[in-house]
């Protein structure tokens, strides 16, 4: 499948190389779409990460303990949906067509802002499958926050080594964004 992506825009972007200077081709047009994407579902999973921060983590920080962990197991429950996985694996996949595509039309600097881009991106999902989400499974293998013994002891082994991974991914997101951007400006510029 993968391949079958590869050759259709690599077909796209070899279409009309040869138009007049200063016009916006189809050759150009692809890749920019691609970049514009993966910048797009980079920035919506660095704004989860943001509001986990400035929202919804400050929300729990003076709810009891079982309040907390209850919320936080449902919270980490429906995150795992099509609409947060599309963006979530879809950025770096996207990316990777991206450097292809921006390697392929001789766009260099475009293309080490993008590698950078994908490396802060994937720093981010690292994070999060390394630190956070090994985290959310303590917490749903607690079970019923109810049942739980020692809630506040639970809690206190979460919380803030939580929100210390949570920083970090939130930096590293961010930061793939704006790298992102950066690459975005340098396409438009190659592109005239």
């Amino acid at each position: 499948m993968f391949s079958l992506i590869l050759a259709h825009l690599n077909r796209d972007m070899t279409t009309n190389r040869n138009t007049a200077a200063g016009t916006t081709t189809r050759s150009n047009r692809a890749p920019g779409l691609v970049l514009g994407a993966t910048m797009v579902t980079t920035g919506l999973v660095a704004g989860v990460y943001f509001c986990f921060s400035v929202a919804i983590m400050l929300g729990l920080a003076d709810v009891d303990d079982r309040t907390f962990i209850d919320v936080l197991q449902q919270v980490n429950e429906r995150i795992e949906n099509p609409a947060f996985f599309a963006c979530f694996f879809g950025a770096p996949i996207l990316g990777a067509i991206a450097i292809y595509q921006h390697r392929k039309l001789g766009y260099t600097e475009a293309t080490r802002w993008i590698i950078a881009g994908v490396v802060l991106g994937l720093i981010g999902m690292f994070v999060t499958m390394g630190g956070n989400i090994p985290l959310n499974t303590k917490l749903a293998d607690a079970g019923d926050p109810a049942k739980i013994a020692d809630p506040a002891a639970l809690r206190d082994s979460v919380e803030n080594t939580w929100n210390a991974w949570n920083a970090a991914r939130t930096v590293a997101a961010t930061a793939a964004m704006a790298a992102l951007g950066r690459a975005l400006v340098l396409h438009g510029r190659a592109g005239r």
